[in-house]
C-alpha cells in the first residue's frame, strides 16, 4: 500500500482489508513500514506499545540488525498476535498479525541508505542486498502459513520503500480525489518501472545467487473519502477519478466514502470498523465489497499469468 501523498486513508483501507480478509477464513500479516505507525497504533494503544514493542518487537530492530545486507534477527520473531481485533474475529475466521513500527524507524532509513531516493545506475551491492532483504525474509518457511501479507508503506521512495516493492507481487495505491492525491500516482508508477528494471538488470548481472526477477503488479488506485451526491461520487471529485483512468492505470469501482467512524484520529484502537460496524451498515457494506474485488482482481491477475 503506497502513495507518496500522507492522510488518503493508507493505513485504514490496509487494517480494514486485512481484518476483513481475516474474518473470511484468511491468515493475515500486516507489516508496518510508516514510521508515523498509525497501523500499529491502529491494534495497541500508545502505553501498550511503549511497554510489549517498543523495545524488542518492530520492525526498526530487524533494519537496524542489518550488516553488509543480511539482517541478523529473524523477521518472523517480531510478529504480534494484536488480541482485540482477533478476539473480535468470528469463531472458525483466520486470524491477523503484526509486525509492529517504530517512531524511529526513519533513523534506520537514513542509515541503511546510500542513495536515498533515487534509483542509482550503478549497481551497489550494499544496496542491493539491503532491497532483498524484506523479500528474503518473506519467503523463509516461517512465512508459509500466511495467505497476505500487507504492507503499509510511507510516503516516500527511500530504501526501505524501495525494499517492500522488491518484495511485493502486487502494488495497491490508495488516493483522495483531489489534486495533491492524485499529481503522484503518474510519478510513482514511473519511479516503480524503474526500480524493478534497475533491480533485475542488477540481479541478472550482479546477484551470487539464482536470478530472481521481479514483476510487481499495480493492481490500481482506490479512491477513498469520497463525497456521493445520487449514488456517484460528486462532480468535483469525479473529474480527478477520471483524470486517473485516463493515464491508463486501473481503478477500483468500490470506493471509501467519507465517515468519521473510518477516518477519524478518536476511533477506537484494537478493531477496525469491518468488524465493529453492524453488517447491514453502509460502512461495512462497501468494505466488504472492496475486499471482495481486491481478491478478484488478484486473483484474475493470477490467473492470466
Amino acid at each position: 500500500m503506497i502513495n507518496y501523498k500522507g492522510g488518503v486513508g493508507k493505513t485504514t483501507l490496509t487494517a480494514n482489508l486485512g481484518a476483513e480478509l481475516a474474518r473470511r477464513g484468511q491468515n493475515v500479516l500486516l507489516i508496518d513500514l510508516d514510521p508515523q505507525s498509525s497501523l500499529t497504533f491502529c491494534f495497541y494503544q500508545p502505553d501498550e506499545w511503549r511497554s510489549e514493542l517498543r523495545e524488542a518487537l518492530t520492525i526498526k530492530r530487524w533494519f537496524d540488525s542489518i550488516e553488509d545486507g543480511i539482517p541478523k534477527v529473524a523477521l518472523a520473531d517480531l510478529a504480534v498476535q494484536p488480541r482485540p481485533v482477533n478476539a473480535a474475529l468470528p469463531e472458525g475466521s483466520g486470524r491477523l498479525n503484526l509486525i509492529a513500527s517504530h517512531l524511529q524507524l526513519i533513523d534506520a532509513d537514513f542509515k541503511l541508505a546510500r542513495s536515498i531516493g533515487g534509483i542509482e545506475q550503478k549497481f551497489d551491492p550494499a544496496l542491493y542486498r539491503v532491497r532483498c532483504a524484506l523479500a528474503s525474509a518473506l519467503h523463509d518457511q516461517s512465512f508459509a502459513e500466511y495467505d497476505w501479507v500487507l504492507i503499509d508503506c510511507p510516503p516516500n521512495f527511500n530504501v526501505v520503500t524501495q525494499a517492500a516493492i522488491v518484495a511485493s507481487d502486487h502494488i495497491l495505491i490508495p488516493a483522495k480525489a483531489d489534486y495533491l492525491s492524485t499529481l503522484g500516482i503518474e510519478y510513482l508508477y514511473g519511479n516503480v518501472d524503474e526500480l524493478v528494471q534497475r533491480h533485475n538488470e542488477h540481479s541478472l548481472k550482479h546477484a551470487r545467487t539464482r536470478h530472481s526477477r521481479i514483476d510487481p503488479n499495480m493492481a490500481g488506485v482506490v479512491f477513498t473519502m469520497i463525497q456521493f451526491h445520487g449514488g456517484r461520487p460528486i462532480s468535483a471529485l469525479q473529474y480527478y477519478i477520471d483524470s486517473v483512468r485516463a493515464l491508463g492505470v486501473p481503478v477500483f469501482s468500490t470506493y471509501m466514502r467519507e465517515n468519521n467512524t473510518l477516518f477519524a484520529s478518536s476511533v477506537p484502537r484494537g478493531v477496525p470498523a469491518v468488524l465493529r460496524e453492524r453488517v447491514t451498515s453502509q460502512i461495512n457494506i462497501e468494505l466488504r465489497t472492496l475486499a471482495s474485488e481486491f481478491l478478484n482482481t488478484l486473483h484474475a491477475e493470477g490467473a492470466a499469468a
